[in-house]
C-alpha cells in the first residue's frame, strides 16, 4: 500500500515504511549519529533529507545496519587483572 506523506508542504509517496530520526537510527543500529550521517551522505543507508539538516532513516535499513556492524573484542581485556609491565634491564 502506498501512502502519501506531507513533508515541508511537499507530497512524498512512502510505501508504508517506518522512518526514524538520525538519533533513533543510531540507537537501533548501535552506532553513533555521526556514522549514520556519513552513511547517508555516501548513499550507503536508505534515507532522505527532510529539511536543511534533518534526515529520516528507514527503520528496516537501521536494523540491517545493526546486523552488519562488528564490535571490537574486549573480552580478553577483562579476563585477567592488569599486570605491571616489566622494565627492560640494561
Amino acid at each position: 500500500m502506498l501512502r502519501i506523506v506531507s513533508i515541508w508542504g511537499m507530497a512524498v509517496a512512502s510505501p508504508d515504511k517506518e522512518w526514524l530520526t538520525v538519533a533513533e537510527a543510531a540507537e537501533v543500529a548501535g552506532c553513533t549519529e555521526g556514522w549514520i550521517r556519513m552513511l547517508l551522505l555516501r548513499d550507503e543507508l536508505e534515507g532522505w533529507k527532510s529539511g536543511e539538516r534533518a534526515w529520516n532513516v528507514s527503520a528496516k535499513a537501521a536494523r540491517e545496519l545493526r546486523r552488519s556492524l562488528t564490535t571490537r573484542s574486549v573480552g580478553k581485556r577483562d579476563d585477567q587483572p592488569a599486570q605491571p609491565k616489566r622494565r627492560k634491564s640494561r
